[in-house]
């Protein structure tokens, strides 16, 4: 089935950023059936790199994408341009590493059950240790977070393992959402919703297209820590950009249909009084 996946990283620029992505990729990550690399508005030298170093790699190709940055509308496109019955959706800022052999491939198993929809994974900065994403979850005011980001893995993992914080990363649990920056959905499904939503400009597109799914009947995952991790550098290529007040409006509006008044998140309840620990 690994085969069957097409993975899609897009970049602006920032060559060797991406190469390492790319590399990292085919020294720890699953066969697949193609990497497409989409450039938006990168610069000729720049694609020029990334063009000599796929060389190797036949199954990786560079497409260009060359209109106004839209998150959304950029993968929506890559999809499109891709044939794999699996997807993979992959920052340039990320690496794998040798914890996160095999990590795709479980993915990637579960992305396929039935009633599974969007794949996600716990994500490190790149020290290595500190988390950056654990999953997902909405928070009071139309906002979103992700599950024990700054804390030590380490830390968390022993946490949760004496009963003391959850929601326990350590093994596959259900949430509202996970981040686009690693993310596995099966084709079918992600057609089943028409894909992104291109509204969004930026950022929340992610989290909205989670919840779009699991209101479709295909529930959202973070395959657990045990699982392995990978490595992200977190928006490195775009940092600079400020997030957009349409994004926040867009997201305001999306997650009010799966945030709950009463309850709060509801896959998600945050112990904090063992953050300080």
């Amino acid at each position: 089935m690994n085969s069957e996946l097409s993975v899609l990283i897009p970049f602006k620029d920032k060559a060797e950023m991406t190469l390492q992505c790319v590399r990292s990729l085919y020294e720890f990550g699953p066969r697949c059936r193609e990497v497409l690399l989409i450039s938006n508005n990168s610069s000729d030298a720049e694609l020029s790199i990334i063009r000599h170093g796929i060389e190797e790699y036949p199954e990786a190709k560079v497409l260009i994408y060359d209109e106004p940055f839209n998150y959304q509308k950029l993968n929506n496109w890559a999809v499109k341009q891709s044939a794999g019955s699996m997807l993979l959706f992959l920052n340039n800022d990320t690496e794998l590493v040798e914890s996160s052999r095999g990590l795709i491939e479980t993915m990637v198993q579960r992305a396929i059950e039935p009633h599974i929809g969007g794949v996600g994974c716990v994500l490190l900065y790149g020290d290595a240790k500190t988390i950056q994403h654990g999953g997902v979850y909405l928070v009071s005011g139309g906002l979103a977070d992700h599950v024990h980001v700054g804390k030590r893995l380490t830390d968390v993992l022993r946490l949760c393992g004496e009963g003391k914080l959850t929601p326990d990363i350590r093994h596959d649990l259900s949430l509202t959402a996970v981040t686009g920056a690693v993310t596995v959905v099966e084709r079918a499904k992600f057609d089943a919703v028409r894909g992104f939503d291109e509204q969004f400009i930026i950022c929340g597109g992610d989290v909205d297209l989670c919840i779009r799914l699991e209101k479709a009947g295909f529930q959202t995952l973070l395959v657990g820590a045990d699982k392995g991790y990978i490595l992200h550098k977190e928006s490195q290529s775009r940092r600079h950009k400020p997030i957009p007040y349409n994004d926040f409006y867009r997201s305001y509006l999306s997650y009010l249909e799966s945030y709950d008044t009463t309850v709060g998140d509801r896959f998600v309840s945050i112990r904090r009084e063992a953050e300080s620990q």
